[in-house]
């Protein structure tokens, strides 16, 4: 008998004789041919060609293998196809182990489910556990909604959840997120990251530390270091945590908060800084923030301090509108305002300051520090022409105090009250006054000046300037 014909004999006794181990164990089933083998002192079959092998209720399918009956595993080559319901692993070459049901890929294996495919350089499944761990290139599709791509990745198939690690990055048809580690759940959308977290919208950049991404509703919530950077409206705002709405184009910052809002001009660039402990941004037309809790804000030379800000832009991109609340109090160089609410409008520099009752103005002289021009009344609106004060108007028990100079010496001061004062301003200097409705009157000659004694109802002279906080200050 030829040996052809011996060894077809062998595999058909081989594969038809009742399997002496327990139902635990790979089972052949078929093979164009069967070889005996020792390796390394075991006894092994080698099966070659259209091999079928089944363990409990996963199909193996591939071009060769090589069984070890003590071990309870097989080394599978060629073509390689493991499936398990609507589970199925393709690859070039793996192992599968009986005792653990599980098969391991270390040349590459590719997973797919009705909805998902999953490739990687090297992969393993645990089919007990429903647990895929693949790592190299990997590679998430969903054949709807993502695709996750990472160094390493966890995969429970039965609740669809992901564990990614190491240059992770989800894109899906509303964003594109980055990070070190990433958990994402695909039955409820939501994906929690850490480490370098960057998520892209349409509208948005949101860098942080940690971050939860819910897709259903097109939320994100940042911490640690967050910085959203708002595409449409060259403005960035920093804090220690964030909640961005997409579909609603609201964001709600908490924590050391700063607003940087850059506004482009044909030869410079203005920027306005706002600081505050809540920060709160409206992207809808007209785009706006609030700001709550120690407000500092920064635009050039106007400084202002207040517990509430508003910030309007203007619709054509250049200046905007500036209102501010509870204890307010604006710089503009030597210039100080208060009063209950103030409201400033911005176009290439400062154009008017509005303030609305308890106003109160006083100017700084620069030769003279203890010299300050004072008004004050219930409304007041200073005008400005160049970026330099123009006009003040203050209406309703006006009161007013500047100081009088003989080039550039004091020569005196006078104190004035009516219904309305009308200051107008040459070089940051008093030049007439109006007064309308009772108008009184008092000269100072310079013997009789006293500072400390010339002072309006309301007179505070501040010294809590806000100055500009690097990142690392906030």
């Amino acid at each position: 008998m030829s040996k052809f014909k011996f060894s077809i004999i062998v595999l058909t006794l081989f594969i038809r004789m009742p399997d002496v181990f327990s139902q635990d164990k790979i089972t052949l089933n078929h093979a164009d041919s069967l070889i005996g083998r020792t390796i390394d002192g075991e006894q092994v079959r080698e099966a070659i060609g259209n091999v079928s092998m089944t363990h409990n209720n996963v199909k193996i399918n591939c071009n060769r293998v090589i069984q070890y009956y003590n071990q309870n595993k097989a080394d599978l080559y060629g073509n390689v196809n493991v499936v398990q319901d609507t589970l199925s692993i393709f690859a070039p070459s793996g192992t599968y182990y009986g005792n653990e049901s599980k098969v391991v890929c270390s040349n590459g294996a590719t997973l797919t489910d009705p909805k998902t495919t999953l490739k990687a350089n090297y992969g393993v499944y645990q089919f007990n556990q429903d647990l895929a761990n693949f790592r190299g290139n990997v590679r998430v599709t969903d054949n709807t909604s993502y695709t996750i791509t990472s160094d390493e990745l966890d995969y429970y198939r039965s609740v669809q959840k992901s564990y990614a690690r190491g240059n992770v990055k989800v894109v899906s048809d509303s964003s594109i997120i980055y990070s070190d580690n990433m958990i994402y759940e695909k039955l409820i959308g939501i994906a929690t990251a850490t480490g370098n977290v960057k998520i892209e919208s349409d509208s948005t950049v949101i860098t942080s530390k940690k971050a939860t991404y819910y897709d259903f509703e097109k939320k994100s919530i940042a911490e640690e270091n967050v910085k959203i950077d708002f595409l449409t409206e060259d403005a960035i705002v920093y804090g220690n945590y964030a909640e961005n709405y997409e579909k609603t184009n609201y964001s709600l910052i908490k924590g050391k908060c700063r607003l940087v809002q850059i506004e482009a001009k044909d030869e410079k660039q203005d920027t306005t800084f706002i600081y505050s402990g809540v920060m709160e941004s409206f992207r809808n037309k007209p785009e706006h923030y609030i700001a709550r809790d120690s407000v500092k804000t920064i635009r050039n030379d106007f400084l202002s301090n207040s517990q509430v800000g508003y910030y309007f832009r203007d619709a054509s991109g250049k200046g905007g509108v500036i209102t501010l609340s509870k204890e307010p109090v604006v710089w503009k160089e030597e210039l100080q305002v208060t009063g209950d609410s103030i409201y400033a409008y911005f176009r290439e520099d400062i154009d008017d300051i509005f303030i609305n009752k308890s106003a109160f103005a006083l100017q700084s002289n620069e030769k003279f520090p203890n010299r300050h021009d004072q008004i004050s009344g219930v409304f007041m609106h200073i005008k400005f022409l160049s970026n330099q004060i123009s006009t003040i108007q203050v209406d309703t028990n006006a009161a007013s105090i500047y100081y009088v100079y003989d080039s550039e010496n004091p020569n005196g001061a006078n104190r004035s009250y009516g219904e309305v004062i009308r200051l107008m301003f040459v070089d940051k200097k008093v030049d007439k006054v109006k007064i309308k409705g009772k108008p009184k009157g008092t000269y100072f000659p310079e013997n009789l000046v006293n500072p400390a004694e010339l002072q309006l109802l309301g007179f505070r002279l501040r010294n809590d300037k806000p100055t500009r906080l690097q990142p690392e200050n906030q």
